[in-house]
């Protein structure tokens, strides 16, 4: 997701279209409600999608082979078929929650806020095109935590053609804070405060060096020769830094070589997996994370990824666990709907 969110921002500093009008006394159809399952799983373990059946810790649950994106939430999992958001409980019960019109998702660290965006409801344009939303939940509840309120467009908007150009980005979540287009949204009480600008023109996000994500803490990566050490906090850094901010991991580059780095020394350790490659996934607390080790061979014809197996980890000692089977590349099936994701991939559903 880093790419395809950092691409759509090389367009420009996006506007903040769900706010560019006027407010409006006018109501609207009802926000769709977040449904909830009747018991919890550990939405923090690691978990990984084949062949249509998501794996979570100890537990499994099918949600079939169409699947773009999924995330956890406390009671089960919100995913993405197409432009409709879906969900299946605990218990394996699956309902379509919504057409929200777009594949992006976000969820807290502890998967107890969801945020989406949402764009099937509210005021339109001229052409009846709906205003461009973001909402966050509580996903124990399924209680609406905030929405963008609403907002008229202004008069000859063509907001298909605005979106298309400069679309608000979803940027991540907390259960304190939502980062949404160029704002900080307070989830407690509304309040939003634009991000200033740092340099190279990323946006400065309040609130930003103080939230841990489900991949840790989005910071700069600053190196000397085979050191890295955090730099600043940035949406669009390509560090992350363990919640206990001892360890760091670049994943500025795919393949990414199964390395982390001491925080504070900038000294490069081996992260121990079956092969030489490891892609971050989440941390489940300040002592462990999980992630894919990678077989590549770049030679390959058709694929470099030849095989995939999730582990689970140490912050400090960076052993790993196997815990999946090896998903090895199939070749002679390609398609549309892969048979092998991990939380917070997308293949597309825009």
């Amino acid at each position: 997701m880093e790419i395809r969110r950092t691409a759509l921002g090389i367009v420009g500093s996006a506007l903040l279209l769900a706010g560019c009008g006027t407010s409006t006394g006018a109501t609207y159809a009802p926000p769709f409600e977040l449904p909830v399952g009747s018991s919890t799983w550990d939405a923090t373990a690691p978990s990984w999608l084949h062949d249509g059946t998501l794996h979570v810790g100890e537990s499994s649950v099918r949600l079939g082979r169409r699947v773009d994106q999924y995330v956890l939430g406390a009671t089960g999992a919100y995913w993405m078929r197409g432009s409709t958001l879906m969900f299946t409980s605990a218990e394996g019960a699956t309902e379509r929650v919504e057409d929200v019109g777009w594949g992006n998702l976000a969820v807290s660290a502890d998967r107890s806020v969801l945020a989406t965006v949402d764009q099937s409801r509210g005021p339109t344009d001229d052409y009846g095109t709906h205003v461009l939303q973001v909402a966050a939940f509580d996903t124990r509840t399924g209680e609406q935590l905030y929405r963008t309120p609403d907002e008229e467009p202004d008069s000859g908007d063509d907001l298909a053609d605005l979106y298309g150009e400069i679309m608000p980005l979803l940027r991540g979540v907390s259960d304190e804070r939502l980062f949404y287009d160029d704002a900080t949204i307070d989830l407690a009480d509304g309040s939003s405060t634009e991000a200033g600008e740092a340099p190279l023109g990323v946006p400065a996000f309040e609130g930003l060096d103080e939230t841990v994500f489900a991949d840790g803490y989005h910071v700069g990566v600053r190196s000397a020769g085979r050191t890295r050490v955090p730099g600043r906090a940035t949406e669009f850094g390509t560090g992350r830094l363990s919640p206990d901010r001892s360890t760091l991991l670049d994943v500025g580059v795919w393949p990414t070589p199964a390395v982390a780095y001491d925080a504070d020394t900038g000294e490069r350790r081996d992260v121990d997996v079956p092969w030489r490659h490891f892609l971050l996934v989440a941390f489940s607390d300040e002592d462990t994370f999980f992630g894919v080790a990678q077989q590549i061979r770049q030679r390959h014809a058709v694929d470099p990824l030849r095989a995939q197996q999730v582990v689970s980890c140490e912050v400090s000692t960076l052993r790993c666990t196997p815990v999946s089977p090896v998903v090895r590349t199939g070749d002679a099936e390609p398609g549309r709907w892969p048979t092998f994701l991990t939380e917070g991939d997308s293949v597309g559903g825009m």
